[in-house]
């Protein structure tokens, strides 16, 4: 029995020398793969800090853009408003436009009626003044004549005065 109690210490001894080994195997085993699993995790949290980092420089950028979009809508309504403003104020001038010309053609017609009526006057004026300095020119003649009368008279009433007639 002693041979079986040496055999059976001795198989107990190479059964914990192999659980030792395959310990220390199972351990380097662990490690190694914990240590890739650790690197992997590493990796993937860098990772997921450099997708955070563009993630928050993208909304950055989508915020900058909204903003921008916001300023464009609020400038295109303001645009479009002027541009309704600015095209009503049109058809008004437009409107007002038509009307003075449409005066403008009134005025122009009466104002050349007013010119053919002027000349009218004028040529009348002119034979007026025509026939008033030939009434004047038959004024003086006749008072020329009526002074030549009146001297004729005077003469007359002298010679009349000194005649003794019966």
């Amino acid at each position: 029995m002693a041979y079986m109690k040496r055999n059976v210490n001795f198989g107990f001894f190479l059964l914990l020398v192999a659980v030792l080994i395959s310990l220390a195997g199972l351990s380097l085993y662990y490690q190694a793969t914990f240590k890739d699993l650790y690197m992997d995790y590493q990796m993937r949290i860098e990772d997921l800090k450099n997708v955070s980092s563009t993630l928050g420089t993208e909304k950055a950028k989508l915020e900058q853009t909204s903003q921008q979009l916001t300023i464009k809508e609020e400038r295109e309504k303001e645009l479009s408003t002027q541009y309704t403003e600015l095209r009503t104020e049109k058809e008004k001038l437009e409107d007002d436009k038509a009307k003075l010309q449409t005066q403008l053609t009134a005025k122009t017609n009466e104002l050349k009626l007013k010119k053919a009526e002027l000349f009218t006057v004028q040529a009348e004026l002119g034979t007026t003044k025509t026939s008033l300095t030939a009434a004047q020119t038959t004024i003086s003649g006749l008072r020329v004549d009526i002074a030549g009368l009146n001297e004729d008279i005077v003469d007359l009433n002298a010679q009349l005065a000194t005649c003794t007639c019966p």
